[in-house]
């Protein structure tokens, strides 16, 4: 049996350095991966952000707007951060494995972005293709769920006696 695991050692701080951590590789990492597969500048996916709340202002050439994008996905990531540190001890009580804890995770982030948030938005639609998902998929479990929950798994950890 598990030993009681100290989820009062997450904090404020902690979420914020997860999010930030967990963003900047997210971000980082398709980034790099669409300009490697389309050879197009990686502000095209910085401007794709924005649109979503500028719809097609987005690509209007205003200098503004990829940052709005950065700023637009960091804030992203503190939600989804914040949600999965919320439920890690429910989910924790259910799966001990972190891996599996991760590849969870990012599938649920996955799937509520791309067929919850991003059809509400202004975003222009854009084609699922099964490629398109597992690389998408992918990059999450191991640049959001897989950080977040490494962290939570070490933060929580019983205390030793």
């Amino acid at each position: 049996m598990e030993k009681t695991r100290q989820y009062g050692k997450i904090t404020t701080p902690v979420i914020a350095g997860a999010a930030l951590l967990a963003g900047t590789l997210d971000l980082a990492t398709s980034l790099i991966a669409y300009t490697l597969r389309s050879g197009r500048p990686f502000t095209d996916i910085l401007l794709f952000i924005s649109s979503a709340i500028f719809g097609p202002a987005a690509f209007s050439g205003h200098k503004a707007m990829p940052w709005f994008g950065v700023l637009i996905h960091y804030a992203i990531a503190f939600v989804f951060t914040t949600i999965f540190f919320l439920i890690y001890p429910m989910i924790r009580k259910g799966i001990r494995n972190t891996f599996l804890i991760a590849v969870l995770y990012g599938c649920f982030v996955w799937v509520i972005m791309n067929l919850v948030v991003l059809p509400l938005t202004h975003v222009k639609p854009v084609p699922i293709t099964t490629q398109g998902v597992v690389i998408g998929a992918v990059i999450l479990i191991l640049m959001i769920g897989l950080p977040l929950a490494i962290i939570a798994n070490r933060v929580s950890k019983p205390a030793t006696t």
